[in-house]
């Protein structure tokens, strides 16, 4: 395993930039469906009201996308980790994991990596441990090969 962590990190941004770019397409299109001024007879209260509420549900993802893009901008990939923590690139005999934020599968150089939150399960499964280690995580035993 020798994927550069800098790499891997421009791929968990591109990722979560094309999330933040898919939800503020998204909101653009809603807001201008939701106060669009020629609104048929047909459209009640209720129906703009469930419009906004989904206008504001979908405002509430694009924030928490953009703080986890911040967040990413602060981890340091030149950092080498010994333990899991933040930036750890942790590999296990099962999965590639990036500590960063909740990144869908990506791949890089060849490797499949999964980025996972500070906030998730797993991480609180595995947080501080160390290379050797193992730990179980939904009835599925993990042991971590390597960190970086």
């Amino acid at each position: 395993m020798n994927i550069p962590k800098n790499l891997i990190l421009e791929a968990c941004i591109k990722k979560q930039n094309e999330l933040i770019v898919g939800f503020q397409n998204r909101l653009e299109a809603m807001t201008a469906d939701t106060f669009e001024i020629d609104q048929s007879p047909s459209q009640t209260d209720d129906r703009a009201a469930g419009k906004i509420e989904l206008l504001n549900a979908v405002g509430n993802e694009l924030d928490f996308a953009l703080r986890e893009m911040e967040f990413l901008k602060t981890l340091n990939p030149e950092k080498e980790s010994t333990i899991v923590e933040p930036g750890a690139l942790v590999v296990t005999d099962k999965l590639i994991l990036y500590i960063c934020v909740s990144i869908e599968q990506i791949e890089v150089q060849g490797e499949i990596l999964y980025g996972i939150s500070t906030k998730a399960p797993i991480y609180a499964a595995m947080r501080g441990l160390k290379n050797g280690d193992n730990f179980r995580f939904n009835e599925t035993e993990y042991q971590i090969k390597a960190i970086y």
